[in-house]
């Protein structure tokens, strides 16, 4: 069985990927223009969210990156991730999983780290993505998974380390999971296609 592909006759600048990789690179611009006051607007910080209801921390987290590397990381997984996903699930599937599996990680995060703790990062809404194209690569057949498991897990190796949010990679992961089964079961069985090719 091949993995379903959707029709995507339109402009590379319009998909999902590219408009949130925009939208981070845009936000990061405002973090390094804003500094600490606007790190700790839009970061997520247990203390801010529970003491002073900045319940929007939720979402804004989710592109908030502190430094070069941490955003350059995170933009090449969103990309390759991304563009393997959008070929497979519609535009609000695509974002149901990307912000499902990115608030589940912020949640769990809420609660599993120091309430002092500043998380911020798209890296548990990106492994939602690697969650949701697992599902899809053992509908069509595991021999499609192992490629995209071993760049998972070199992402994973290299995002991880003092000072990461591992809890927002584990459950980003198993959100995106648990959502891209639930699209694909709902999907009727027809409209498969051996395609794999991009187009820019």
């Amino acid at each position: 069985m091949a993995l379903y592909q959707w029709d995507r006759r339109r402009r590379f600048w319009s998909t999902p990927t590219i408009v949130l990789i925009v939208a981070n690179v845009i936000v990061f611009i405002f973090l390094l223009v804003g500094g600490d006051a606007a790190y700790n607007l839009l970061g997520q910080t247990g203390t801010l969210f529970f003491g002073d209801h900045f319940y929007w921390q939720l979402f804004t987290s989710l592109f908030v990156h502190f430094d070069f590397p941490h955003i350059i990381l995170n933009m090449f997984g969103l990309f390759y991730f991304g563009r393997l996903n959008e070929a497979h699930f519609s535009d609000s599937q695509f974002y149901a999983i990307y912000f499902g599996a990115g608030l589940l990680g912020s949640v769990m995060s809420l609660f599993l780290l120091p309430i002092d703790t500043m998380s911020g990062g798209a890296s548990g809404a990106i492994f939602g993505l690697v969650g949701s194209y697992v599902a899809l690569a053992r509908r069509a057949g595991w021999q499609q998974l192992a490629p995209v498991l071993v760049y998972a897990v070199l992402i994973f190796v290299m995002s991880s380390g003092p000072g990461v949010d591992i809890f927002a990679h584990l459950f980003g992961l198993v959100g995106g999971l648990v959502l891209g089964m639930i699209f694909l079961r709902a999907r009727k069985p027809t409209g498969y296609s051996t395609s794999y090719t991009y187009t820019f």
